[in-house]
């Protein structure tokens, strides 16, 4: 842009300098001085409006995927009418995903010392974003000059998942509870009306758990002990992953396992189910538990800054080679891909189920003796409500 400028001002001098050389006038010489003079004068006023300014940006800490995320802009200036205009070079790096992004615009300088502008980021993908300006861009008001300036302002936020419409529809059926306890009822052996041990009372016991009759012949008293409890033994891993094995996963979909993920721990929460949210970051398994809203937002936090994965199939196989199954009820698998044989693994060993995001399709549900799949589209995510059977 500022070549065109230059080559349009060189023709206006030299079509001046040629009038002036052909028809000698008066007037051509003091036009002509006039337009060598000017350009020195906005170089001037340039360096005066660059010397002085200073520049920050501000935003909001946190807002969800597809919400709107905007930025604010100020420059404050020691005079009163600044020259020119201000092009922004903005980067935008999401720690996540770990991709970057570069823009730029250009703002007006107008009247007053100090101007507030309006910048937008994009919130399409989730994940931790680091916002910075690194370079400002000032030109003069004729456009015949330019200088860049280099500046180091960042503002760091959390882009949360999304949060689509999501009931889960309980297989497994609640007995009965105990005080803080919920219990599984539908392998044999984890009934709460089905004794499987016994042991000597212990202070903070309930008495509903004593066994009387045998503790009048024991002399002593005997405690029954019931089902383990599925509260904190349901597991939804996530594996938010660019590739399993040999297949690519755009994008969109890795940003999909993340708002399915997300999505089943509220509807989970909201059912009064507590839970754990695990995955695999940096070849080490992390697990976070989810039993009040204030853990559900710690829990997204936290996912926010781990990168995703490269081989999202490498979670799977270790969850199993580790035997991380064993500490677990229920597995909810929530990724792009899947792995059939090692989920058929996995399923022999755990109460499993996968939750997948599609590329595209009308989704589906199928339920065989090993596990249950459950396989929504990435467009249909925001866009409808969801049951996902457990």
């Amino acid at each position: 842009m500022m070549k065109r400028y230059q080559i349009l001002y060189v023709l206006i001098v030299a079509a001046v300098l040629v009038c002036g050389l052909w028809g000698g006038g008066q007037i051509a010489p003091v036009l002509l001085a006039l337009l060598l003079l000017l350009p020195a004068v906005c170089a001037a006023r340039l360096y005066l409006t660059v010397k002085g300014i200073s520049i920050s940006l501000t935003g909001p800490h946190s807002c969800r995927s597809g919400q709107k995320l905007e930025l604010t802009l100020k420059l404050v200036h020691p005079h009163s009418r600044p020259a020119g205009k201000v092009q922004i070079h903005m980067v935008c790096e999401n720690l996540v995903f770990g991709t970057e992004t570069e823009s730029a615009c250009f703002l007006e300088l107008g009247k007053g010392k100090q101007h507030v502008y309006s910048l937008c980021a994009d919130t399409a993908i989730c994940g931790g974003r680091s916002i910075q300006i690194r370079e400002m861009v000032f030109w003069d008001q004729l456009g015949l000059f330019s200088y860049r300036k280099p500046i180091k302002e960042t503002v760091t936020c959390t882009v949360l998942p999304y949060e689509a419409s999501m009931y889960v529809s309980l297989g497994r059926r609640r007995e009965r509870e105990q005080p803080g306890d919920l219990y599984d009822g539908k392998k044999s052996g984890t009934d709460v009306s089905e004794m499987f041990g016994l042991r000597e009372y212990r202070e903070g016991d309930p008495l509903q758990s004593i066994h009387w009759k045998l503790s009048g012949k024991m002399q002593q008293l005997i405690v029954r002990e019931f089902g383990r409890p599925v509260n904190y033994h349901t597991l939804l891993l996530l594996a938010p992953a660019f590739c399993y094995g040999e297949l690519e996963i755009a994008e969109p979909r890795v940003n999909a396992v993340f708002d399915l993920g997300v999505s089943l721990s509220h509807a989970l929460l909201s059912q009064d189910i507590a839970h754990f949210v695990g995955g695999f970051s940096d070849g080490r398994f992390y697990c976070m538990p989810v039993d009040s809203l204030r853990s559900y937002e710690e829990m997204l936090l936290e996912l926010m800054e781990r990168p995703v994965q490269k081989n999202g199939e490498e979670a799977l196989l270790a969850f199993i080679d580790q035997q991380l199954y064993r500490q677990y009820t229920k597995v909810v698998y929530v990724a792009g891909a899947v792995n059939e044989a090692a989920a058929q693994n996995l399923s022999v060993l755990a109460d499993l189920t996968i939750l997948q995001a599609m590329e595209s399709g009308p989704g589906y549900l199928t339920d065989s003796e090993s596990y249950g799949v459950v396989g929504i589209p990435v467009e249909n995510i925001r866009s409808k409500e969801h049951i996902i059977p457990l």
